[in-house]
């Protein structure tokens, strides 16, 4: 009996452990993060990128085409969602019409990781790039706040500037 019991406490111990370590977030997480994030644009798979969105997502994002401010917007998790699949799916149909000749270099430069006291929430400042062969197609600047939650990083939204290159 006292084996059983001792056997009972080891495993609880462990959940709570493994539970515990499930939410918290570090830099390798954050890393991970953007990597797949990359991968998902790569592979046209705007799934994957809206299963990262955390309910209580927001972005305030400021638009400029060729220097002139174009526009201000807000964003919640759906609207964001939607306008990734519509541009994952207009990037898609360029390449498949192009038969591959054209595609999107993309790199995310990950400035600087804040994580908050308690290992739960991480603040992000990043640069994002696409290219289009030796073409800068956009740059975007912007901060984002990341969570953990079983396992899974998700994203809360920030803010960003995008600035978009006609060539």
């Amino acid at each position: 009996m006292v084996v059983r019991l001792l056997v009972l406490v080891v495993l609880a111990a462990v959940a709570v452990v493994a539970w515990d370590t499930g939410w918290r977030i570090d830099e390798s997480h954050v890393h991970r993060y953007y990597q797949g994030q990359v991968d998902a644009i790569r592979n046209f798979d705007h799934e994957s990128m809206c299963k990262d969105i955390a309910g209580d997502f927001s972005l305030e994002a400021t638009s400029y085409v060729d220097g002139q401010r174009t526009e201000e917007a807000a964003f919640d998790g759906e609207s964001t969602c939607r306008m990734t699949r519509e541009m994952l799916d207009g990037m898609r149909r360029l390449s498949s019409q192009s038969r591959g000749l054209l595609t999107f270099d993309v790199n995310v430069d990950v400035r600087s990781i804040r994580i908050e006291p308690g290992r739960r929430k991480a603040t992000v400042e990043s640069i994002t790039t696409v290219k289009m062969g030796d073409v800068l197609v956009s740059r975007s600047r912007g901060t984002e706040r990341l969570s953990r939650s079983v396992w899974r990083v998700r994203s809360h939204g920030g803010e960003g500037q995008t600035w978009t290159y006609l060539f």
